[in-house]
């Protein structure tokens, strides 16, 4: 998200370049596995390529929750660690 806000500063100070082609220079900027979604969806400009993003790293976001899901009942739960093994003698 910070990339956005450095690319929104920079888009006010250089008007004279083609919305098309900061859209390009925007995406062409982002990590390949964000860079290759946004372009398939081809935003025709630059506001929907910053909307798409922040939907696609919102869905990161959670994916890299550590909570799963009980498909049964809708119940999120935390993930259960193995407790230690007490060995008695």
């Amino acid at each position: 998200m910070e990339h956005i806000e450095e690319i929104q500063k920079l888009s006010i100070r250089v008007k004279y370049i083609p919305e098309e082609h900061r859209i390009d220079v925007f995406i062409g900027s982002l990590k390949d596995n964000i860079n290759q979604e946004v372009h398939l969806w081809e935003p025709d400009s630059l506001d929907k390529a910053f909307k798409l993003v922040r939907k696609m790293e919102s869905k990161i976001m959670e994916t890299r929750k550590p909570a799963t899901h009980n498909h049964k009942d809708g119940n999120v739960a935390a993930p259960s660690h193995p407790q230690p093994t007490r060995f008695t003698w």
